[in-house]
C-alpha cells in the first residue's frame, strides 16, 4: 500500500510538472511578434479599431509601422519612412516615394501598370488627414497632389518577439507646454 501511494504521488508530481510546463509555454499577447493591426481611424479620426496610445508607444519605441488605405476599388499597404507624433496625441506617417501605378482593365483582364514618369508619396494621420504628392521624375516638377483630404487609415506595427510592456517616454523636450499634461497622465 505504501509503494502504491509513492507511485501515485510520483504520478501526481509528474502530471503537475507537465501542467506547469505547458502553462509556462503559453505565450501572452505581449509575447507575440510580427505585424499587428493596432489602430484604424475613419476619415474623421475616430477609432474604428484598437488603441491610438499603443501606436504612439510603438512609434516612441522605434518599432516599424505600416499604413493601409483604400479607394476606387483598390487597397494599398506601405511601410512608413518618416513618423511624427504631434503633442503626444496624433501620429502622422510619410511613406517612401514610389513609382506611380494604376489598374488597367482590358475586357476580362486586369493589369497593374506603372504610371510613366510619375513618382508619388503620401502622408496620413491618425486624425483622418491625408495628402499626396506626385512628381514627374524626368522634369523634376510637381504634377499633382498636395490636396488636403480625409481618409480612413489602418496602422500596423511590427512587434519583436517577447516585446512585453515597455514604458515609452516622449521624445519631445520637457519645455514643451504638453510635458506636464503627459507626465501627470502617465505617472
Amino acid at each position: 500500500m505504501i509503494v502504491e501511494l509513492k507511485n501515485l504521488n510520483k504520478k501526481i508530481l509528474v502530471f503537475g510538472m507537465i501542467v506547469i510546463l505547458c502553462c509556462s509555454c503559453q505565450s501572452s499577447d505581449n509575447d507575440k511578434g510580427g505585424w499587428q493591426l493596432v489602430f484604424h481611424n475613419d476619415e474623421n479620426g475616430q477609432a474604428l479599431y484598437g488603441d491610438k496610445s499603443k501606436l504612439v508607444d510603438a512609434v516612441r519605441l522605434g518599432y516599424p509601422v505600416r499604413i493601409g488605405w483604400g479607394g476606387n476599388s483598390v487597397e494599398h499597404v506601405a511601410n512608413t519612412e518618416f513618423l511624427t507624433i504631434f503633442q503626444g496625441e496624433e501620429v502622422f506617417a510619410q511613406i517612401n516615394t514610389i513609382i506611380g501605378q494604376a489598374p488597367q482593365i482590358d475586357g476580362d483582364s486586369l493589369k497593374m501598370r506603372f504610371r510613366t514618369q510619375n513618382h508619388w508619396t503620401k502622408i496620413a494621420g491618425t486624425n483622418g488627414y491625408s495628402t499626396g504628392l506626385m512628381t514627374d521624375y524626368f522634369k523634376d516638377t510637381i504634377v499633382g497632389g498636395g490636396t488636403d483630404r480625409y481618409t480612413s487609415t489602418a496602422w500596423y506595427v511590427l512587434y519583436p518577439n517577447k516585446h512585453g510592456e515597455q514604458k515609452a517616454r516622449p521624445l519631445w523636450r520637457k519645455e514643451s507646454p504638453n510635458w506636464e499634461k503627459w507626465r501627470t497622465k502617465n505617472e
